[in-house]
């Protein structure tokens, strides 16, 4: 099971409704693709450090998510890259959280001693 952190920008022009039907495409995509999120955050309207597109701001989002899935990630990426409303994201794997380490750890002592 691999860990991935995406963290994307929308358009500051967006009204509310439209963030939130764009998060939840966003999510739909990633749980149809066999992905499971364990984590989402909005961190709200934020500068950025350098125009993008001729916004000087944009609405945050972090999304945890974990899959068997190879071809989740560059199809997310695919979709999030001709999304007019997503002006930046970045969307990389990381290590499991100390929580799934745990279990991972325990569960193969339990094979461990069932062998």
């Amino acid at each position: 099971m691999r860990h991935y952190e995406l963290v994307f920008v929308l358009k500051p022009t967006m009204t509310e409704e439209e963030m939130a039907s764009k998060v939840k495409q966003i999510e739909e995509l990633i749980t149809s693709n066999q992905g499971e999120i364990y984590n989402l955050e909005k961190w709200g309207r934020r500068d950025l450090a350098y125009p993008i597109q001729k916004f000087n701001s944009g609405y945050y989002y972090l999304i945890n998510f974990k899959t068997d899935n190879n071809q989740l990630p560059g199809k997310l990426e695919y979709n999030l890259r001709i999304d007019e409303d997503v002006i930046r994201f970045l969307n990389f794997k990381i290590k499991p959280p100390k929580q799934e380490e745990q279990k991972t750890e325990e569960e193969g002592k339990e094979e461990g001693e069932n062998a």
